[in-house]
């Protein structure tokens, strides 16, 4: 069923799809599947174990890394910044949940008019926070909901004071390894075999070598690289309880109607009333969504190496049909 819809979409969308696609149901994988080329000049194909940089949805991962620490004991979400990063000592009552739900008001820096240009070079941890310091405050507390990269960043220096480990280091002891997710990664400057090569759409319709950025520059807020069976594996941890406890996840995916964005997390209701928590990302040359129905136990896997193709279109076209299937 799956197949046929999804074909069908791409066919009467004219689309050419580069990525993989994979749709699960409590544990099981209902169908998976790859599309277009990973390596355009080689005419390399996307496999379902292809690698792809997953851009935000990095984000999801680091509230997780940050959950799991408050269940530990060795933080909790009511804690000050400053507590943490003694440079923003002067951030005044800005937390944890601050960050979380991009409520800080700290400037955006993807949203600096040399960012282009500023994310060529690479940097280290110290050097992105000291960035995030000089920019001015976008608006002082309490803030408004504007999604900020900075605090996702702050994050991840968070977790590397609080635990002694590089970011990376925590991810594959306490998310990745745990879940079984062994071609997942922070991406650095280390060779990354099976991973796609980006491109983007020019306005002509054709497609590109993606423009270049150093990936230390995403770091905890864009940086991971996965696949799809991997972020399956992490889905599959997280609702089975083996991530995080069943009274922290409660907390995680709840929505009181309010707000829509908590601890790393999108959430709305589908076309069918039922309540659905998600993450998009994109970053040079990638795309990547997320989608998980929470009261059926579904989720939607869709990654991309054009940055153009929308991921999040495609995952809603499968979300609408696995709900007509579902009634």
């Amino acid at each position: 069923m799956l197949h046929s819809i999804i074909h069908s979409y791409l066919n009467q969308n004219q689309e050419s799809f580069h990525g993989a696609v994979l749709v699960s149901h409590r544990g099981e994988v209902l169908y998976q599947e790859a599309f277009g080329l990973a390596n355009r000049e080689w005419c390399i194909p996307n496999a379902i174990d292809t690698r792809f940089r997953i851009g935000s949805v990095t984000k999801s991962i680091t509230a997780l890394g940050i959950l799991k620490l408050v269940e530990a004991g060795q933080i909790q979400l009511d804690d000050r910044l400053a507590e943490y990063i003694p440079e923003f000592k002067e951030a005044g009552g800005i937390t944890l949940t601050h960050l979380l739900n991009h409520t800080s008001g700290i400037g955006n820096i993807t949203m600096q008019p040399d960012f282009t240009i500023q994310s060529l070079q690479r940097r280290s941890v110290d050097e992105l926070v000291a960035w995030i310091r000089s920019l001015p405050m976008e608006s002082e507390l309490p803030a408004s909901f504007s999604y900020s990269n900075s605090g996702y960043v702050l994050l991840g220096k968070i977790i590397e004071n609080v635990t002694g480990l590089t970011y990376a280091e925590f991810l594959e002891r306490e998310i990745f390894g745990p879940a079984g997710m062994k071609d997942s990664v922070l991406e650095s400057s280390s060779i990354l075999f099976n991973r796609a090569s980006g491109y983007e759409m020019t306005a002509g319709g054709e497609l590109r070598n993606a423009s270049y950025i150093d990936m230390s520059n995403a770091y905890s807020a864009g940086g991971i690289v996965s696949t799809a069976p991997d972020l399956h594996l992490l889905n599959s941890a997280l609702d089975e309880g083996r991530l995080l406890s069943g009274d922290t996840l409660a907390k995680l995916f709840a929505w009181d109607g309010q707000q829509p964005y908590r601890y790393g997390w999108n959430r709305a209701r589908t076309g069918a009333n039922r309540p659905m928590a998600f993450h998009h990302g994109g970053i040079n040359g990638y795309t990547a969504s997320y989608l998980k129905l929470l009261d059926q136990g579904t989720a939607v896997f869709v990654l991309s190496n054009v940055s153009t193709m929308l991921t999040s279109t495609l995952a809603g076209v499968i979300i609408n049909a696995l709900e007509h299937e579902m009634c």
